[in-house]
């Protein structure tokens, strides 16, 4: 796991070179569904914040919920292909439009495609799916998005700001070693919320640890009371914000550290440095960090990374 994060902006690096002819025609469509599972449906959400005027669903599901019609283009996502809810969901969606595109490496999802007659991408092989974000999601804004924007992507500078969080006196491995043995809770604004969304899903593979997220503002509105149960333990959770930006926002993270400080062992807010601002490279670099920070966190829990037991032994029970 560590030469994949570490190489995380080779993988946007290869998504771009691989996807230069890759183009669809969005002039008759409406609707976007993403449908997918896990690390498959995370880049999906990504791009439902980051984009929002793409009017984007995602689902994760064993069937449709949303509405799908002849202006809908559905995309399938399923790094394995084999993935058993996405699958179900194409076999019920896929005779209700026409437009599908899938984005997998193999299995039974593209050999349907194939048989199908639908286009697809073929993501390259040897992943855990969750590892392979980056280039997920730079084929789904290649895709979407106009072309010229995954061309704004500074990789060089992303690859030196990895190769520094895999050092053990980086940042990420500092914030890790101080909240390993903690239940992080993870705040962000609305339209970082599917980032926060990631960190906790990071946390709970890599880290081998409990966790969840939520946004301001709407966290003062409720969650915030119950931080005055009795129940809580200081030496039990840390408090960790994303990117917090927005003028009145801050003024709530500032207020809300303020009123926790006795019920949090420790308080960090992540933030997107000044030179990767100005495009999509800020998000890339959350995402990076991110992984870093799971990853750290499970070398100090000394826990196996890349094994996710719990997860195979329900595929298991359940097949």
């Amino acid at each position: 796991m560590y030469k994949k994060i570490k190489n995380f902006p080779v993988q946007i690096f290869d998504a771009i070179n691989n996807t230069k002819d890759l183009s669809i025609n969005l002039d008759k469509i409406n609707r976007i569904i993403i449908a997918g599972m896990g690390g498959s449906a995370q880049a999906g959400l990504i791009m439902k914040d980051t984009f929002p005027h793409l009017e984007i669903i995602v689902e994760r599901n064993y069937f449709p919920s949303a509405i799908i019609d002849k202006n809908t283009l559905l995309i399938m996502s399923s790094y394995s292909g084999d993935t058993e809810e996405t699958l179900s969901y194409y076999k019920h969606a896929s005779a209700l439009t026409n437009n599908i595109f899938g984005i997998t490496s193999g299995g039974k999802l593209l050999k349907q495609l194939k048989h199908d007659n639908h286009d697809y991408h073929i993501m390259p092989e040897g992943f855990p799916p969750r590892s392979i974000l980056g280039y997920t999601l730079t084929v789904l804004i290649k895709l979407l998005e106009e072309d010229g924007l995954v061309e704004l992507i500074n990789i060089d500078l992303l690859q030196e700001y990895s190769d520094n969080f895999s050092k053990e006196d980086s940042e990420a491995y500092v914030l890790a070693k101080k909240i390993h043995s903690t239940f992080p809770v993870i705040v962000s604004e609305e339209d970082l919320f599917s980032i926060g969304y990631r960190l906790k899903c990071q946390f709970n593979e890599n880290g081998k640890m409990l966790s969840y997220n939520v946004a301001l503002p709407d966290m003062n509105h409720n969650e915030i009371v119950g931080w005055e149960s009795k129940l809580i333990d200081k030496n039990l959770f840390s408090l960790i914000w994303i990117d917090i930006t927005w003028p009145a926002n801050i003024k709530r993270m500032d207020v809300t550290s303020k009123l926790l400080k006795d019920k949090i062992l420790y308080n960090h807010h992540i933030k997107i440095p000044t030179d990767l601002k100005s495009d999509i490279s800020g998000l890339f670099y959350l995402i990076n960090y991110i992984d870093w920070l799971s990853y750290w966190c499970g070398h100090f829990n000394e826990v196996d990374i890349t094994a996710i037991k719990s997860v195979d032994m329900l595929k298991k029970e359940l097949a």
